[in-house]
């Protein structure tokens, strides 16, 4: 199955199998199905609120993936997935991508308090807002597992991997940055230029006259960090 670049990395950083993987706002279900066929999941989830989205996808699970014991589709709310009918032990793999940074946090925020006693793991790829993302992310017990940044046309993507923080896996050794880590190691032209990018939109939200002190503080802050992310990989 050909799927677009962004799903092609949101696939590589599944590096292991789980009992359990939940392909959230799965559209039609082509990162799912790529899963699928890797064999990397006991049991994979699609999960979609559009009704006629989900019919559709049930039919065509059924003539690519006859064995229905590899799979379910759920058209019911993120916030709604029944995480608690996995044994608490057992690592759940939850995909979100394809939605805004604000809506990524409340569904991430819901999960955890709902289910604080399972072993979950996120795998998001956010649209946008990642800066104030990952700082909210920071006060969640999260760790930062992966992360990587892509460009497909003239988008670029942050994909993150987190999981559920333990004594095995701390937070302490394994931050979360607001402004990213691992994705700038061995910065390339397009580390470069999507830094760039962001700094030329930041300086540009700090000339809205519009903005409160509130809101203009905020934005300096976050310019501030990518300028100093900016001096760092060009020294």
């Amino acid at each position: 199955m050909k799927i677009s670049k962004r799903l092609q990395a949101i696939d590589s950083l599944v590096t292991k199998s789980y009992q359990h993987i939940w392909d959230c706002c799965c559209d039609h279900g082509q990162l799912g199905m790529t899963l699928l066929q890797r064999g990397v999941a006991g049991q994979l989830h699609f999960v979609d609120i559009v009704p006629s989205i989900m019919m559709q996808l049930r039919r065509a699970l059924k003539q690519q993936f006859p064995v229905q014991q590899q799979w379910r589709v759920h058209t019911l709310d993120v916030l709604d997935l029944p995480l608690d009918e996995v044994a608490p032990e057992q690592p759940q793999l939850i995909i979100i991508a394809g939605v805004g940074g604000e809506q990524t946090l409340s569904m991430v925020e819901h999960l955890l308090a709902k289910f604080c006693g399972h072993n979950l793991e996120f795998l998001l790829c956010p649209l946008r807002h990642q800066y104030k993302l990952r700082a909210a992310l920071q006060k969640l017990p999260l760790a930062l597992h992966n992360e990587i940044l892509i460009k497909e046309n003239k988008w670029y993507y942050e994909i993150i991997h987190l999981r559920k923080s333990s004594n095995v896996y701390p937070v302490a050794s394994n931050p979360i940055h607001a402004r990213g880590s691992l994705m700038w190691d061995n910065a390339t032209e397009l580390q470069h230029d999507y830094l760039q990018q962001t700094i030329g939109h930041y300086q540009r939200m700090l000339k809205n006259s519009q903005a409160s002190i509130t809101e203009h503080s905020a934005i300096q802050q976050t310019l501030s960090a990518y300028l100093e992310l900016q001096q760092s990989l060009n020294s």
